[in-house]
């Protein structure tokens, strides 16, 4: 079923619903408490607030139960809880424009009414971005920058800082929304938010799309312009195209100031774009997207444009290396984007014209590097990569003295200064505004100074509020006296230095982050008390780190840690909670130990042992741990992507119970757990972990069932893998798992029967009669008969020895058909698993399987009952099973030779029999191919494929007009047919076919003689080798819409 939600009932209509639901405004009573909520909070309403409450519920009645206003409302009477602001509000002019029962506009008009300028201009300009954008924070206050809104603030205040306050306060007015994505914010726009910015800045901004755009109502005083080049059909895109023709007759492109190009421009629309801004020569912004031309072939004046101060360039080519050369001309620019340009190109010596630059990004900090006498750029605020001396001229430690708008800034090749008079000319400590400083020797240097090196780090001291230090192969002996005093940071880097003592990190009371790496000295890491603060926390590569230590003063260890991460620590025995961390009867003493943590990251530690059990703590949402004492692997995660609380334990041999790393009762929420040659899992553990839904058992001693103990576990999906399991244990284990819907086995030589129960006490019975018979043999899996009605996929691999046995004391039936519920079935490389098989017409697979997939099983037989009336199967894979479809055809002729007559015979053969295959994956091209089959299934198959054949090399003339037969097929595919020469004749008989796919069919060498259907949308021939099938191929561009060669 397919969801669809749309405000536009036009919508609705063209995609087809079936059934429409009209959803309405939240009820009264629960919106009048979220209309409060975004007013007051969780605070409760003081009694001298109850008189606004009146006016707050005629205000309410306005919003239509929209959560939407309630949030852009609630914010604008939140700013100010005076009488007289919540009556301005009520009595606003703007509620009269209020005419659909449901319209809310208003409402968000009237927010937006009241916010300061500066805000509202940075929230309409904003709808020159597409609806449904994900901005980033980057995107929007360059553009408010290059626009020129944002004023500059405090004296320390930057325009960024401006334009960052400015964002956080319309997310927290409701015309934003944060969100994540990839692990980093983005913001996004409710669409009617975007319809609203769209027309409070319509007198000057147009937004020109193949759907939105209406000549008669352009006003000519357009100054901004953006163009939204979706990955639409053809017709839209040349009703876009035929829009921007017209549009150049009634704007006047000479006062643009803003040009925006979203989507992939190809050469369709270059001559189009390059006529219409051939005059644009007033522009302060311009946007490009993804380009693969040349940027003066849509700006022919592109050198001219000598106002821009935001310049975004996306995808380049080498072509465009001179671009470089004409920015450098570009003095009043302040932005500059090249975040997707390739690394290796080089900058111009003029580079340093670009006097009003601000900020400049690069798809690699080393571009900054290029840049000569960088000192000119004094309003420069990221240089992050300075290279000290890199040639001759423009390289000097005195290009750094007079950049004092400077936030970040990284020095490297520091091995190249020799003086304190050369490292004072830096001026760091004159640079209030530096928030992150990165020092940096280049740890190949051939000549290593340890004394001038370190009288150079102490003349390096930068101011004291710095904010974020990193040094990096300083070979002095000692840290510098300023670090840890006179400096003090929220974020300290240390690596590859030769420091025999650490600085003081107890000293630094706002300590956030540490990270510390390739430090041979560290022996032990001292937890200090001023630790209450630290976030985060780094090891990595100290080989000679192998203990922690407490100073004396140290209540508490790590209140607030968030994160912790050692890695490549050989020496290190134990983590810092190990002796604090223990399951006694007394538990309350650990909850002043990492309370907080939430990521923990061990690897390459192979002699610590890992006390603590995971999760210790609620708070943890993220373990990953490999190579330590016990463990070669063990992953947490409360949100993975394969959904739900997981936990994957790859053990070791020293491992003997899983309860020595696991808080079992602390994993009630766990969903998916997976064992890889790890100690048996206790059913006691099991059974608390009462929200698992599925088990993977890999290589493992599997699940220890417990005497005879009733008891039963709601798990709905069990993988069992691995020489260890056999049938015994696996049939004791599913009695007590009655939910089970999934069950997959694969690699268990052990497991040689397999059968199917009545009922739990004939099971039981079946199984101890099996065992008397053969004492010694555990290889029967006795599927309980309780699964009949709730397996729903049965999947069997790699298990050679495996037979199907149905002893009658057990079934009425053979084989599988007691799973009445079974609708997926997967057996691969079971060769011997019909082997017993009573009958060949007797199919051993219950009517109810809509998927089958068989591969590499012999002594297959026949499908009748599936494929007929009755039959539900959808998607059938039979690979490396000859004979099989032949053997349809067989039992056809038998139940004609059983008193059948040839009418009831071509009955059963109709496309009328009810047969519902729509997909077959085969390799049997010269079976499937006949007559009645194809007749059989011509109604229903939609996509045939046929693969993997290494002895087919032509079609013969009755499979082609067996072939005819599927007119209901839309995709065909040949796939690895290594001997076929030719594709079979007549293919453009089948008039529904929209996919052709020829893939490694070497031999292939043309296309049928007689054409391909008019109604192919797809052609995709690939690694077929044939220069003459890829010359044929591109001759039908313009006559099939996609070719892929």
């Amino acid at each position: 079923m397919i969801l669809v939600t749309t405000r536009f009932p036009e919508i609705a209509k063209m995609v087809g619903t079936v059934n429409h639901i009209e959803l309405q405004g939240i009820e009264s009573e629960e919106f009048r408490k979220l209309f409060l909520a975004f007013i007051f909070g969780n605070e409760p309403v003081r009694s001298d607030q109850y008189c606004l409450l009146e006016i707050g519920n005629k205000i309410m009645e306005k919003l239509r139960g929209s959560p939407l206003a309630a949030k852009t409302v609630g914010a604008l009477l939140s700013k100010d809880l005076s009488l007289h602001h919540w009556l301005r509000v009520l009595e606003s002019k703007g509620w009269e424009t209020q005419t659909d029962a449901n319209g809310i506009m208003p409402a968000l008009k009237l927010s937006y009414d009241h916010l300061p300028f500066e805000h509202q201009q940075c929230f309409s300009f904003s709808a020159l971005f597409p609806e449904d954008h994900k901005y980033s924070a980057t995107q929007l206050i360059n553009l408010w920058i290059g626009l020129g809104i944002l004023q500059p603030g405090a004296r320390n205040q930057t325009l960024q800082l401006t334009g960052s306050k400015n964002l956080k306060d319309l997310v927290a007015w409701g015309f934003f929304r944060e969100e994540s994505r990839y692990g980093y914010p983005c913001y996004v726009m409710h669409d009617l938010l975007h319809n609203l910015a769209l027309q409070v800045a319509s007198h000057e901004c147009l937004t020109v799309h193949h759907s939105s755009v209406r000549l008669e109502e352009i006003n000519p005083n357009i100054h901004h312009l953006s163009i939204i080049i979706d990955d639409v059909d053809k017709i839209s895109l040349e009703k876009l195209k035929r829009q921007l023709r017209k549009l150049k007759t009634s704007l006047n492109v000479k006062q643009l100031h803003t040009l925006m190009l979203f989507g992939e421009v190809d050469e369709s629309f270059v001559s189009i774009l390059g006529d219409f801004f051939r005059e644009a020569n007033a522009l302060r912004v311009l946007r490009l997207d993804k380009i693969s031309f040349s940027v003066e072939s849509i700006l022919h004046n592109f050198s001219a444009l000598v106002h821009l101060r935001y310049l975004y360039l996306g995808t380049k080519c080498e072509r465009e290396m001179h671009l470089l050369l004409i920015i450098s001309r570009f003095y009043h620019l302040r932005i500059l984007y090249l975040g997707s340009w390739c690394q290796n190109c080089h900058l111009p010596k003029e580079f340093s014209n670009l006097v009003n630059m601000r900020r400049f990004y690069t798809p690699a900090d080393e571009l900054h590097s290029d840049i000569v006498n960088v000192g000119k750029l004094k309003h420069l605020e990221e240089l992050m990569v300075f290279r000290v001396n890199k040639k001759f001229e423009g390289f000097e430690p005195c290009q750094l003295e007079h950049l004092t708008e400077l936030r970040e800034l990284g020095i490297y090749n520091l091995e190249n200064i020799h003086t304190i008079e050369e490292a004072a000319k830096t001026n760091l400590g004159e640079n209030i505004h530096l928030e992150r400083l990165t020092l940096d020797w280049d740890n190949e240097r051939s000549n290593i100074e340890p004394g001038v090196e370190a009288v150079v780090l102490e003349s390096l001291q930068p101011h004291r509020y710095l904010q974020e230090l990193c040094i990096r192969g300083h070979k002095g002996s000692s840290c510098p006296a300023w670090l840890g005093y006179k400096v003090t940071v929220e974020t300290l880097h240390l690596s590859g230095v030769s420091w025999q003592c650490l600085p003081p990190l107890g000293k630094m009371w706002g300590l956030g982050k540490v990270v510390l790496e390739h430090i041979p000295a560290m022996e032990e890491f001292v937890i200090e008390q001023s630790f209450c603060k630290l976030i985060r926390v780094e090891l990595v590569g100290l080989g000679s780190f192998g203990k922690w230590v407490a100073s004396q003063d140290a209540d508490h260890m790590f209140p607030l840690l968030q994160v912790l991460i050692i890695k490549d620590c050989p020496q290190l025995l134990e983590l810092p909670f190990a002796s604090q961390i223990v399951y006694t009867s007394d538990q309350g003493q650990n909850s002043d130990w990492f309370p907080k943590l939430q990521e923990l990251q061990i690897e390459k530690c192979p002699e610590l042992l890992l006390v603590a059990h995971i999760p210790w703590t609620e708070t943890l949402h993220s373990v990953n741990i490999s190579d330590v004492k016990l463990l070669d692997k063990l992953e947490y995660s409360k949100n993975s992507f394969v959904g739900g609380r997981c936990l994957d334990i790859a053990g070791k041999d020293d491992l003997q119970s899983l309860d020595e790393v696991v808080a079992f009762s602390k994993l009630a929420c766990l969903e998916r757990l997976l064992l890889h040659k790890c100690p048996a899992l206790q059913s006691k553990h099991l059974l608390l972990l009462t929200s698992l839904k599925k088990l993977m058992v890999e290589g493992s001693d599997g699940v220890v069932v417990e005497g005879d103990v009733e008891w039963q576990h709601p798990l709905e999906h069990l993988v069992v893998q691995g020489e260890e399991s056999c049938g015994k244990e696996l049939t004791e284990l599913l009695t007590h798992l009655p939910s089970i819907s999934k069950l997959e086995i694969e690699k268990c030589e052990k497991i040689t029967q397999l059968s199917v129960g009545l009922d739990v006490q004939q099971t039981t019975s079946s199984a101890t009669e099996v065992e008397e018979k053969e004492e010694d043999d555990s290889g029967l899996l006795l599927l309980p008969a309780q699964l009949s009605g709730t397996l729903q996929l049965l999947s069997i691999r790699s298990c050679p020895e495996l037979v199907l046995v149905d002893p009658p004391f057990l079934l009425a039936r053979g084989g599988l058909q007691a799973l009445r519920s079974l609708k997926t079935l997967q057996i691969s490389l079971c060769p011997k698993i019909l082997s017993a098989k009573s009958s060949p017409f007797c199919c051993p697979f219950p009517s109810s399987l809509q998927q089958l997939h068989v591969a590499g099983v012999e002594g297959m037989g026949t499908l009748g009952h599936l494929l007929t009336a009755g039959g539900q199967l959808i998607q059938l894979s039979i690979c490396g099973s000859p004979g099989f479809f032949a053997g349809l055809n067989q039992e056809l002729k038998q139940q004609l030779l059983n008193g059948g007559k040839e009418q009831e015979l071509q009955q059963l053969v109709s496309p009328l029999n009810g047969c519902k295959l729509q997909e077959l994956y085969t390799d049997d091209a010269m079976g499937i191919l006949a007559v009645p089959i194809c007749n059989l299934l011509s109604s229903s198959l939609s996509i045939l494929i046929f693969c993997i054949n290494q002895e087919m090399e032509c079609f013969t003339k009755d499979q082609e007009d067996a072939l005819h037969l599927l007119v209901s097929l839309q995709k065909l595919m040949f796939i690895n047919l290594s001997k076929l020469q030719s594709l079979p004749a007549g293919l453009q008989k089948l008039t529904n076919l929209k996919e052709l796919s020829v893939w490694s069919c070497p031999l292939v060498r043309s296309l049928p003689e007689d054409g391909l259907p008019k109604s192919l949308q797809e052609l995709d021939v690939w690694r077929c080798g044939s220069a003459e099938l890829t010359q044929q191929c591109q001759g039908l561009v313009g006559t099939i819409p996609k070719i892929f060669l």
